[in-house]
């Protein structure tokens, strides 16, 4: 009895550690897509970002102006923006799989694999 006991109590701590690291890596993912968004849209924006303001500013409200060669609008920015906003959002709720479902469409006007 004391044998079995000491099995299952093994098998249902391997288990609980494998399912537990399994989600946080899922949640490091999106949480990475997150950051390769934001450094993205920055890409977009010839602007200053020597200034602690300006990192932490959505750049399409303070009025910046995109590059010659951003391949997206301002109206895309927009779009990108709200919909990075709602993977935040999820991410928080600890809704990881719809985190990463409300950045494809973000990823695929930046162009990010």
């Amino acid at each position: 009895m004391k044998t079995q006991f000491k099995n299952f109590f093994i098998l249902s701590i391997s288990l609980s550690l494998f399912f537990g690291t399994s989600t946080k890596t899922w949640a490091a993912n999106c949480q990475s897509d997150i950051s390769a968004v934001d450094a993205k849209i920055r890409e977009q924006y010839g602007g200053d970002y020597s200034k602690w303001w300006t990192w932490f500013a959505c750049p399409v409200c303070i009025g910046g102006q995109l590059r010659k060669d951003a391949i997206v609008s301002k109206a895309q920015i927009q779009e990108i923006s709200s919909h990075r906003n709602l993977a935040y959002m999820q991410l928080r709720h600890g809704n990881e799989k719809q985190c990463r479902d409300e950045l494809r469409t973000a990823k695929r006007l930046l162009r990010i694999s």
